[in-house]
């Protein structure tokens, strides 16, 4: 056996909420810092529907001076996105887009999967290059985790936009 051909695995990134910034480490060593109020816009990138945190693949966090990219196994979804649901609803930035519509750099990957051998764990741009990643998509929202939620249940009734519980004046009404 060849002991050279084995790969040294990075150690992955993590996310934490401390005071009012986002930090960014990998093990013990500082990657990045994402002050809180300084967020002008946080896009999730979702596989499938993007009805729960777990279909969220990557989320994209736009400030006034460069955009962050952090995929989602870095545990930015449920650490700072899901648990700060609160916070985030109040910030009314939230904005959504499908993974296949996303044009992502070219880059190395240690995937063998390929849909994720193009999207990377950790990107900073230049607002113009965040924008070339949704050149061909189209972003929904702001969107809050409920109001996703409330747009699943509606998308999934049998008569969408009608409400059962009230009576109608044209159905049911004694002429």
């Amino acid at each position: 056996m060849n002991w050279n051909s084995l790969r040294v695995r990075e150690t992955p990134l993590s996310t934490s909420w401390q005071a009012d910034e986002i930090v960014v480490t990998r093990g013990d060593e500082w990657v990045e810092q994402l002050h809180a109020d300084e967020i002008e816009r946080v896009t999730l990138v979702h596989c499938a529907a993007g009805e729960s945190p777990s279909e969220v693949c990557a989320a994209i966090f736009d400030l006034p001076d460069r955009v962050v990219l952090l995929d989602a196994a870095s545990g930015i979804t449920g650490r700072i996105l899901f648990e700060r649901q609160s916070y985030w609803s109040q910030r009314n930035c939230i904005y959504w887009v499908s993974e296949r519509s996303v044009a992502w750099p070219d880059g190395p990957s240690d995937s063998r999967w390929w849909p994720s051998r193009h999207r990377p764990r950790h990107l900073r741009l230049t607002p113009a290059a965040a924008a070339a990643l949704f050149d061909r998509s189209d972003l929904s929202g702001p969107h809050t985790w409920e109001q996703r939620k409330q747009y699943r249940i509606e998308r999934r009734r049998l008569f969408p936009g009608r409400d059962f519980g009230t009576a109608s004046p044209q159905l049911g009404a004694a002429s």
